[in-house]
């Protein structure tokens, strides 16, 4: 009890530390790619030669997917240059419908995407009625009708050239929605959430490259969900998302508490710890390394973004809140990135009054003074960092990705 609200505590009390004021300079995409059909990009993955979007398309055919659309929607995995050459795209459909929402890179330079996809029904199709009005005299197929719910786990490993090297899959209890692949020593492990009946839980499993999926272990009882996980040194995982559930013996604070585990190599859940704020609901959204965490906190009739970057698990060194429309995406490198759309002014920009809101990437320091700030336009969905490629964001417009590179 005494740690959990001295966790609290800590957490309610920081203010944000004094900054060296900063200018603000406007950034374009490399390159806008259109949309060709209801494209949603999921995750971002940086290599030593090229950006790689992942995520899910409904378009029959595409200039930057290759292949045409299987079922309702297909998972891709697509690669440019950093000069916004479009590398490879890989379309990875079947008849069923499939999303792809996570990747990490294997030391083999191959690429890991997760996913889910529905399940095709079994059960002899319906033929077409005999006296369908069909004056081209058109061969009609009956079709194998498709289970919308997206209830099997997907993995797919993608060659560097994009090329699909295998494909595995697993059937769950409930609708899957993974957030999270991590490359581990025996394989792969991944988090996420599960969907069954009226309750949302928490779920980590683990992958061998030989194909064998281990059973599902859910956290949380009604309403936890994971959103983003890192690896540490000793094998165990420091995860993030939001619970209104009891979770070992920390109870919830409110509907919505932010919350970062610490889990077992094997799934066990070692450690809670809870960012909460009175009159509000929190999540953290996003982890890099380091601890540095990226959420939000939403009020009544305002929300912010909120980036803490942590020196132990529960144990902030800083902790920065912004008035924001979205909640802060967060990457580590030399120093510390966050990504949101800005609805007020930024301590140590004296010249940021945005009169609507507007997109930012902010560089942070080690006490979290913003070092340099980068405006631009679109909603920022994916963040990632790396010695080769720089700071990447991708955006989303509505009509288009763009991808923003600050080295």
């Amino acid at each position: 009890m005494k740690l959990k609200l001295s966790i609290i505590f800590a957490l309610l009390f920081l203010t944000t530390p004094p900054v060296n004021a900063a200018t603000i300079s406007a950034i374009k995409p490399i390159v806008e790619i259109a949309y060709s059909g209801n494209e949603q990009v999921s995750d971002l993955l940086l290599t030593a030669n090229s950006i790689v979007l992942i995520g899910t398309t409904e378009a029959a055919s595409s200039s930057w997917i290759s292949g045409n659309l299987g079922g309702t929607s297909d998972a891709f995995v697509s690669a440019y240059s950093n000069t916004g050459v479009l590398i490879s795209g890989t379309r990875l459909g079947t008849p069923a419908n499939e999303i792809a929402t996570a990747a990490a890179l294997d030391v083999d330079g191959s690429i890991w995407v997760v996913g889910a996809s529905s399940v095709l029904n079994t059960t002899t199709p319906t033929p077409a009625p005999s006296k369908l009005l069909n004056p081209d005299n058109v061969v009609l197929t009956p079709a194998n009708p498709v289970n919308p719910q997206l209830t099997k786990l997907n993995l797919w490993q993608i060659s560097s050239a994009g090329q699909l090297i295998n494909s595995y899959e697993t059937q769950t209890a409930g609708v899957i929605s993974p957030q999270e692949v991590l490359i581990t020593k025996s394989g792969l492990t991944i988090f996420g959430d599960i969907y069954e009946k009226s309750t949302v839980r928490g779920f980590h499993t683990s992958f061998t490259k030989d194909g064998l999926f281990k059973p599902i272990i859910r956290y949380g009882s009604k309403s936890t969900e994971l959103t983003n996980a890192i690896s540490n040194s000793d094998g165990s995982f420091t995860v993030v998302g939001r619970s209104g559930d009891l979770l070992l013996k920390s109870k919830a604070v409110t509907k919505g508490d932010a919350i970062t585990l610490k889990i077992s190599a094997t799934g066990t859940l070692q450690v809670v710890a809870r960012a909460v704020l009175k009159s509000t609901t929190r999540s953290w959204e996003s982890i890099g390394a380091g601890l540095l965490q990226g959420g939000i906190v939403k009020y009544s009739n305002k929300s912010e973004a909120a980036v803490t970057k942590f020196s132990a698990l529960g144990k902030p060194s800083w902790n920065s809140r912004y008035l924001a429309k979205s909640t802060a995406l967060v990457a580590s490198g030399t120093n510390s990135w966050a990504t949101f759309i800005s609805a007020g002014v930024i301590s140590g920009i004296p010249t940021w009054k945005p009169k609507t809101p507007t997109p930012v990437l902010l560089q942070l320091g080690k006490k979290g003074e913003v070092i340099s700030a980068t405006s631009f336009t679109g909603t920022p969905v994916a963040i990632a960092t790396n010695n080769q490629m720089g700071t990447v964001v991708i955006t989303d417009s509505g009509t288009s990705f763009g991808l923003l590179q600050v080295n």
